[in-house]
């Protein structure tokens, strides 16, 4: 994907959430939230050897009441992921960590039930990623894969565009500042543009975050 391209339409969607969010009318409050945070990256697959790597992202939100125990979340968040793939520079070589970087949007909704008012949330829902394919310092472009004979890095970088994710997770904090902790996986094969020897590669996104938010 364009990497302008790709900006405009996170610009773009930015503005329509904001815009759509801050007309929602809620019992108590509706509050703009700007989040930044770090997590951990992985793909869980049979198909590749892969590690997890630390990378952060941030975001705008809002949170509104829906009743007394009950808050919304609506959320857009721009994510710099991380991941290693294992692989060799020939097949004689020994493994080595392959950098693999990945620029996406993140666009969800979570509901959030107060087991203490104001103070403690159990938080869950869903979000929409959409991800340019994964990039690669160019060092690393002819690194044969784990399990391969010949299947490169540099063929490995087209990631599925469009991916479901499920989050839960868990808030503590004041009205105005929170900080969650949130565990999310993708339900969508992210590898599904990946075919190796005629078989689809498959794998799903987790990811441990934390993040912290400050209400407006």
């Amino acid at each position: 994907m364009n990497k302008s391209l790709f900006l405009l339409l996170v610009v773009i969607t930015l503005l329509f959430v904001t815009k759509s969010f801050s007309q929602s009318r809620y019992i108590d409050y509706n509050r703009f939230g700007i989040s930044v945070g770090i997590h951990q990256f992985d793909i869980r697959t049979n198909d590749l050897v892969t590690t997890k790597s630390t990378s952060f992202h941030g975001g705008l939100s809002t949170r509104g009441s829906v009743g007394r125990h009950f808050d919304m979340i609506y959320f857009l968040n721009i994510n710099r992921h991380e991941v290693n793939f294992v692989g060799r520079e020939n097949i004689l070589a020994t493994t080595e960590e392959i950098p693999m970087k990945l620029l996406a949007a993140k666009i969800g909704l979570l509901g959030s039930y107060k087991l203490i008012e104001k103070h403690l949330s159990f938080e869950f829902g869903s979000a929409l990623q959409l991800s340019d394919k994964f990039e690669l310092e160019s060092t690393f472009n002819d690194y044969i894969l784990e399990g391969y004979d010949t299947f490169t890095a540099n063929e490995a970088r087209q990631t599925s565009r469009l991916n479901v994710m499920g989050i839960v997770g868990i808030s503590t904090g004041f009205q105005s500042f929170k900080i969650s902790l949130q565990y999310e996986y993708g339900f969508t094969n992210v590898l599904s543009k990946l075919t190796v020897n005629e078989k689809k590669l498959k794998g799903n996104i987790t990811q441990l975050s934390v993040l912290a938010t400050f209400y407006l």
